[in-house]
Formats: C-alpha cells, sequence, structure tokens
C-alpha cells in the first residue's frame, strides 16, 4: 500500500513539474509618477533590477523578466488613491474586453487573457499581464 501511495505521488510531482512550462504566466510592470501633472514612467521592479516580473511554473516563483511589451493604447485612469489623472501604456489584444472595477484595480478580461491595472497607495500603477490557465504568455 505503502509503495503504491508513493508511486502515485512521484508520478503526481513529476506531472506537475513537467506542466510548469505551459502553466499560466504572469508578467507585472510597475510605472511610478514622474510629476505631478500624472506623467508615468516605468521602473524595474524584476528581481536583480530586471524591468519586469514574470511568476511562471507550478509554485509561481518570481523571475526576472527583461523584455519590454509594446504598447498599443495609452490609457488615463483616475488614480484610485490620489485622484489624479495618470495615463499608462498598456498592450491589449484585439477584441472587446468585459471591463471589472474592483477597489484598487481595473481589469480587462478577454476570456482567456486578462490585463489588470493595480493602483497601488504611493501613487505607482502595476501593470499585470496574465495569460491564463495552461497558456504560455504570448505578446506580439
Amino acid at each position: 500500500m505503502k509503495r503504491k501511495l508513493a508511486a502515485i505521488l512521484v508520478t503526481f510531482v513529476c506531472w506537475t513539474w513537467s506542466l510548469s512550462d505551459v502553466r499560466a504566466e504572469q508578467v507585472r510592470f510597475r510605472y511610478a509618477p514622474v510629476d505631478v501633472a500624472g506623467t508615468m514612467s516605468q521602473v524595474p521592479i524584476g528581481p536583480n533590477g530586471a524591468l519586469g516580473e514574470q511568476l511562471r511554473g507550478v509554485g509561481l516563483l518570481p523571475q526576472p523578466y527583461q523584455r519590454a511589451f509594446r504598447p498599443n493604447q495609452m490609457v488615463t485612469f483616475r488614480h484610485a488613491y490620489g485622484g489624479r489623472l495618470v495615463t499608462i501604456p498598456l498592450t491589449l489584444p484585439q477584441g472587446t474586453p468585459r471591463l471589472e472595477h474592483n477597489g484598487d484595480r481595473i481589469i480587462y478580461n478577454y476570456g482567456s487573457y486578462v490585463v489588470e491595472v493595480r493602483f497601488m497607495p504611493d501613487g505607482a500603477v502595476d501593470v499585470v499581464y496574465n495569460s491564463g490557465f495552461l497558456r504560455p504568455l504570448v505578446v506580439e
């Protein structure tokens, strides 16, 4: 009985480890205010001073992400904490998202792809790109 349980456990661990490259991926970028006019600048947030932070795999451990997404929209928001207008570059896919407002964040939900704009108390804004379960993050 113990051998059977051990074999099942080893099989499960190997299976989840093999999925680590295709599990949901998230990439997070941070934009900080530069002046009172709402100008934002991208600042490094990832491990080892990387431009972004990528969460990938079974454990979703933070990894450095050096690539920049090419924005196709400049979107202006009223910051949830300071009330100032801030303009953030976003990379949004084609199609019409379902917009969700949840406290200190605005979510562009495309079904299998989500872009989340999170307002931070210090005036910064985090943008999280999430590919969804079992989908690698593909950015054009």
